[in-house]
């Protein structure tokens, strides 16, 4: 079994399963960065639990994805004590971060 087939089969990993959901897909860096900011903030204030973020997976000669800025964004969220666990979750048509939040 490949890498992108175990992270898809982890149950506890689940993106339909998240109770919201952030599709930053075709955004550039800094867009994405401030909306994924709204959406956390808004996400503090009504106590979510689980968020999934959602991004252009990598392709050869596509440049930078979004993989990097958003983990960033959330280990310093881990830091602060708002976040429990960031865990990517990668498949060859999808890449995300699936997010459990501190209640």
């Amino acid at each position: 079994m490949s890498f992108f087939e175990q992270m898809a089969n982890r149950p506890d990993l689940d993106p339909q399963g998240a109770e919201v959901k952030l599709d930053l897909c075709g955004m550039d860096r800094q867009d994405a960065l401030h909306t994924l900011d709204h959406t956390v903030k808004h996400c503090k204030r009504m106590s979510t639990q689980t968020l999934f973020v959602s991004f252009d997976p990598a392709k050869p000669g596509a440049g930078e994805t979004l993989f990097q800025p958003v983990a960033r964004y959330f280990k310093f969220e881990k830091l602060n004590g708002y976040v429990l666990h960031a865990q990517p979750v990668l498949t060859k048509k999808t890449a995300g971060i699936f997010v459990t939040f501190k209640l």
